[in-house]
């Protein structure tokens, strides 16, 4: 039977080179698949990997809907079946299994032995599909359960297990940020899920000081030093079988120390750019932007766009075993393979145009600057793209006009925007209605507020609301993005290197082809994946 890096090879999905170097990372890192470690470099994606396991062991491939059998969880126990990634499906005649990993296949004799006489049905499915599908059923079994635990706090004493109980209760809702806010009378508990802070509950106001200690001291960080502290730590989450990376941020308020802890797990932080949700318009822009050879590509919008994301989303789709990709960021938050990844220092100097200057002595293919915040690092990234480079970063713009305007607010001449600047990409995220509980109907534009009509096609069309259930949050999980891409044309540089950057916005409000972000909304709101009060909340 061949091996599966064999089968990737031979089916043309990576090259001899790439699997040798899994092959070598596996022999350093052996408790990783090697499927897992190809994924990781981004030589092969999720579906590629599943196809080849199911032709390795000749299982079917399972690309339908799980729907949970939870009799068999119950049996089974959702420890077991979340370590080892197996998901039991519901089955009319015998029970069935979905499998994400080929040495789970040693699993499966347990099972077998479990069930007895009956058959016992095996499917290869999607890492990415069984470890959601598992997630929600963790969810579902832990979120009351976790809930009361962290409300019911009274005992100073148990506050190492009252945190331990929030943070898992934080990932197990997608949460994240963890807020813990000292006010006058109490201390106010908070997580953002999908962009927004949902309150959790409220603490004696002298608890925030030993709680503060505590994360300290998990940080390796003086607990006895209340001023502005930051660190990390990582938090092992047995359920799901996966650590999570926790960042810790403390400021002084006047109430006492004011505590963040931004979540991020490990398992969903290189986020494959198909499964972003760009609209089919959007991604044939985006890569096709991606093919240029060297100049500027930029993401712009409000904090916590998912600019960032988007970033190494694009990195991870075009970075090969034969690209340089240096990047310096401001912080650096989770580390990505083939890239050489420098943190932003202000005591040591290591500002982003130094970091650019240093990284043409690299002899870099592509590099990424976290911000374009000064006119010395907007001058730096022009340079470089000049001289052969592929640059990314990001503007706070609202708009891809607005970004060409900050561009030459900051110091760059017209011609060199014309000359270096591939495409800007402005984009929001907003949060998907429930698919298990969202309601639709029948929406009359007329009916609506002009603020929220704007956002129907047409006079009678079809629209989903949020109502609100078990598995999600307020009747919405998960996001998506709505973005308006902008590849600069021959026009386009015909305008901006003669200076006339105030005439774009008329010649792009003339093109029929060109899609705003008001266009991807209501095309959003068309097929039921979010709700005009949404809509509304993001765009205004």
């Amino acid at each position: 039977m061949p091996k599966i890096g064999e089968l990737l090879v031979q089916n043309g999905l990576i090259t001899q080179e790439e699997l040798n170097l899994g092959i070598e990372t596996k022999k350093i890192n052996s408790k990783e698949h090697l499927g897992s470690i190809l994924k990781h470099y981004n030589f092969v994606d999720d579906l590629q990997i599943a196809q080849m396991l199911a032709e390795q062991i000749r299982w079917k491939l399972y690309t339908g809907a799980y729907i949970p059998d939870y009799d068999i969880f119950k049996q089974v126990g959702i420890d077991f079946l979340s370590r080892h990634q197996i998901f039991p499906l519901r089955n009319a005649h015998q029970p069935l299994f979905v499998v994400s990993f080929v040495d789970n296949v040693d699993m499966t004799d347990s099972l077998k032995r479990l069930f007895g006489p009956q058959e016992v049905l095996f499917y290869i499915g999607l890492e990415k599909d069984v470890r959601n599908a598992l997630d929600l059923i963790v969810l579902e079994e832990n979120r009351k359960n976790l809930a009361s635990k962290v409300v019911a706090i009274d005992d100073p004493h148990a506050l190492s297990g009252w945190l331990e109980s929030l943070i898992r209760l934080a990932i197990i809702t997608r949460a994240s940020d963890i807020h813990i806010n000292p006010c006058a009378k109490t201390t106010e508990v908070r997580l953002r899920i999908d962009g927004l802070l949902t309150p959790v509950c409220c603490l004696k106001q002298d608890y925030i000081r030993p709680i503060a200690n505590i994360l300290l001291t998990k940080c390796n960080v003086n607990p006895g030093d209340y001023h502005i502290q930051d660190g990390s730590f990582e938090f092992d989450y047995k359920d799901l079988g996966r650590s999570i990376d926790i960042r810790f941020s403390q400021i002084p308020s006047i109430h006492g120390p004011a505590l963040v802890l931004r979540l991020l797990d490990k398992a969903r932080a290189s986020i494959p750019l198909q499964s972003l949700g760009y609209s089919e318009n959007n991604w044939k822009l985006i890569t096709q932007a991606l093919q240029a050879p060297h100049g500027i590509t930029l993401v712009t919008g409000p904090t916590g766009c998912g600019k960032s994301t988007t970033l190494y989303a694009m990195l991870n789709y075009i970075k090969t075993i034969e690209k340089k990709i240096l990047t310096v960021e401001d912080p650096v938050e989770m580390s990505h393979s083939l890239m050489t990844q420098l943190q932003v220092n202000g005591p040591q100097e290591l500002t982003f145009s130094r970091a650019v200057r240093a990284f043409l002595r690299q002899d870099p293919d592509i590099i990424l600057v976290g911000e374009i915040r000064d006119q010395e690092t907007a001058v730096e990234a022009v340079r470089a793209s000049i001289t052969g480079h592929q640059i990314f970063s990001t503007l706070h713009t609202n708009d891809p006009v607005s970004a060409l305007l900050r561009l030459k607010d900051l110091g760059v001449e017209p011609i060199n925007i014309a000359t270096c600047l591939n495409a800007v990409i402005s984009q929001r995220l907003v949060r998907k209605l429930c698919p298990y509980c969202k309601q639709e109907g029948v929406a009359i534009k007329s009916e609506f507020e002009p603020a929220q009509a704007k956002y129907l096609k047409s006079e009678v069309q079809t629209m989903a609301t949020a109502v609100g259930c078990e598995r999600c949050n307020n009747g919405y999980w998960g996001r998506t993005v709505v973005a308006e891409v902008c590849l600069i044309d021959q026009r386009m540089k015909d305008l901006i290197g003669r200076d006339l950057l105030g005439e774009l916005r008329g010649m792009l409000s003339q093109q029929s082809s060109y899609r705003t972000m008001l266009d991807d909304m209501k095309d959003l709101i068309e097929k039921g994946m979010t709700s005009i009060e949404e809509a509304v909340r993001v765009l205004g």
